[in-house]
């Protein structure tokens, strides 16, 4: 069974960089104390798992986000498309909350590989580099985006760095 991924349309690639159209989408967020996202990665499988307000268990989708900000660490699961906030079962654990996250713009680098702080300063640097170049404004914090489970040898995993931006076109 195929994993539900977070919609958005290409309107731009240069390998390994993209800039995309993210749809409105709802995300259930918890607080995180490292890069490694076992203490929010937790809260927030447990609360797809069946604990909420309903015991209701909701699907996994990808990828996983991590807000890279040092002072507001936090990890993120992507609700599935069938949810609002209305219909989401509210969250038992007061470490959790549900955000909705508007139609966005945002400028991506793509990239393989385990995650350590070296390779997201260099990636980090390298999506400024490229934001620069192609002048284009952030309007946001910098987001890890995951889409593999640990499990995947570094290799095969892929993760992206992004961005919001202002918009240049639809």
């Amino acid at each position: 069974m195929a994993i539900e991924k977070a919609a958005y349309k290409v309107i731009l690639k240069e390998d390994p960089f993209e800039i995309r159209n993210y749809e409105p989408m709802i995300i259930a967020v918890s607080q995180e104390t490292d890069l490694r996202g076992s203490t929010g990665f937790n809260t927030l499988f447990n609360y797809i798992s069946g604990a909420n307000q309903e015991s209701k268990k909701i699907s996994m989708t990808s990828p996983v986000l991590n807000n890279l900000d040092e002072q507001t660490l936090t990890t993120a699961f992507i609700m599935p498309k069938e949810y609002d906030l209305e219909n989401l079962p509210q969250p038992s654990n007061s470490n959790l909350h549900l955000k909705k996250i508007p139609k966005r713009q945002v400028a991506v680098i793509i990239f393989s590989g385990n995650i350590d702080s070296s390779k997201i300063n260099q990636k980090k640097d390298q999506l400024k580099g490229w934001l620069i170049e192609k002048q284009l404004t952030p309007i946001g914090p910098i987001e890890l985006a995951r889409y593999n489970p640990p499990f995947i040898p570094g290799f095969l995993k892929r993760n992206e760095l992004l961005i919001e931006i202002q918009p240049i076109r639809d």
